[in-house]
């Protein structure tokens, strides 16, 4: 390149600060981008564990108030049928036995069901944040090209644009983006 004008150095300059300042906006965003992906995978899936120990919690607890109840239950039939005998006393307490029995695998079930459900609730968790992870990867991939066709386009520039004065230089440069945009 022949000798340049400090103002033709100062023009290339200023493309040079014009692309640089692009890229830092780009990447800047892809960083803002990145961090609110992360932060609400992070709460999606503190959330998501969250709701999963309340339910347990809750159909424990469920599952508990019915044991208890039955056992309440049992324990007022065993006491009214001690007025009636031994024969009736058995019976009675064969049927507080079946009730509690009733009762015991209600609570399984329940239990089972809260349990199933904590782990598909996890698991949707972890399928989101999978999801989240690959798109924030999807970002990057996307930022890493676009960095990649910025540094291009100013190579591009610097070959394409004869040496003219800043403001001439700037105005195509402008018009040549303005193309681009267009395409």
């Amino acid at each position: 390149m022949p000798d340049q004008s400090p103002e033709q150095a100062k023009g290339y300059a200023d493309v040079g600060e014009a692309v640089a300042g692009v890229l830092r906006a780009a990447e800047e965003a892809a960083e803002r981008i990145r961090g609110e992906a992360q932060t609400q995978a992070r709460e999606l899936v503190a959330r998501a564990s969250g709701d999963a120990s309340a339910r347990i919690q809750d159909l424990t607890r469920e599952a508990e108030r019915t044991r208890s109840d039955a056992e309440d239950y049992a324990r007022d039939i065993r006491t009214a049928v001690d007025s009636y005998g031994t024969q009736q006393r058995r019976e009675a307490e064969e049927e507080a036995r079946s009730i509690l029995a009733d009762a015991e695998e209600q609570a399984r079930a329940t239990r089972e069901a809260a349990q199933e459900m904590a782990a598909q609730i996890e698991g949707e968790a972890r399928g989101r944040h999978d999801g989240l992870r690959e798109e924030i990867r999807s970002l990057e991939d996307r930022r890493q090209r676009l960095l990649e066709s910025l540094r291009e386009m100013a190579a591009q520039l610097n070959e394409l644009i004869p040496e003219l004065e800043p403001a001439a230089r700037e105005t195509q440069l402008l018009d040549a983006l303005e193309v681009e945009r267009r395409s």
